[in-house]
C-alpha cells in the first residue's frame, strides 16, 4: 500500500520516523481561500477565481521571518526553557535578514527574486497559533510552549488563545508556475 511505500523510503534514514500516513484531496473538494482576505491582485484565471488552499488550513503559503523566531527564543531561555525551531511553525517561507522581530505584521506584499520571474506574494492575515506548534515533531511530546510565551507579547486577536505568529499569503495571480530558490532575494 502507499503508506507502506513511502514509509520505506522516508523510515529508511530516520528511525524516529515511526508512522507515516498518506493523505491526498479530491479535486472536487478543493477548499478557496477566504473571499474576506483576498486581494483582487491574487486573483487567478479568466473569472477572477480565489486561490486555492489545498490542503492548508486556510491559505497556501506560510511566511515567517529568523528575526521573530529569535526573539521568541530569546524569551524563552530568560524563563529557563528550551528553544524550539522553525519547524515548530510549519512555514513554507523562512526570510532572513530582517533586523526586527515581527515586522512581517507591517508588510502586505513581498517580491521574491528578480526580474520577470520574480514570484510576488500578498501577505494577508496573521496566522492564528494552535496547539499543533506545541507538539515536538519528533518525539510526540506535547507542551504548552510556545503558545504560552507567545500569549504573554502576541495575543492580537480578542483572547489570550488568539496569539500569532508568522504570516499567512497567497501568490499574486501572474505568478504562478514560477519557481522561487532558498537564497533568491527578498
Amino acid at each position: 500500500d502507499a503508506a507502506e511505500y513511502v514509509a520505506s523510503i522516508v523510515c529508511k534514514d530516520d528511525p524516529s520516523f515511526k508512522d507515516v500516513r498518506v493523505v491526498s484531496i479530491l479535486e472536487s473538494s478543493m477548499r478557496k481561500v477566504s473571499d474576506k482576505y483576498c486581494p483582487d491582485a491574487a486573483r487567478v484565471g479568466f473569472f477572477s477565481d480565489l486561490p486555492q488552499g489545498g490542503l492548508t488550513d486556510g491559505f497556501p503559503i506560510l511566511v515567517a521571518t529568523e528575526a521573530s523566531l529569535e526573539l521568541l527564543n530569546q524569551k524563552l531561555k530568560k524563563k529557563g526553557k528550551d528553544s524550539i525551531s522553525m519547524s515548530r511553525f510549519r512555514p513554507n517561507i523562512v526570510i532572513g535578514g530582517s533586523n526586527k522581530a515581527f515586522d512581517e505584521d507591517k508588510w502586505k506584499a513581498i517580491k521574491i527574486g528578480r526580474g520577470k520571474d520574480a514570484v510576488i506574494l500578498h501577505l494577508v492575515k496573521g496566522c492564528p497559533r494552535c496547539k499543533q506548534s506545541c507538539t515536538d515533531q519528533l518525539t510526540g511530546e506535547r507542551g504548552e510552549e510556545p503558545v504560552a510565551t507567545l500569549s504573554e507579547f502576541r495575543a492580537l486577536g480578542r483572547g489570550e488563545e488568539d496569539v500569532y505568529f508568522a504570516q499567512n499569503a497567497v501568490l499574486n495571480g501572474d505568478s504562478y508556475n514560477k519557481v522561487i530558490q532558498v537564497g533568491d532575494p527578498v
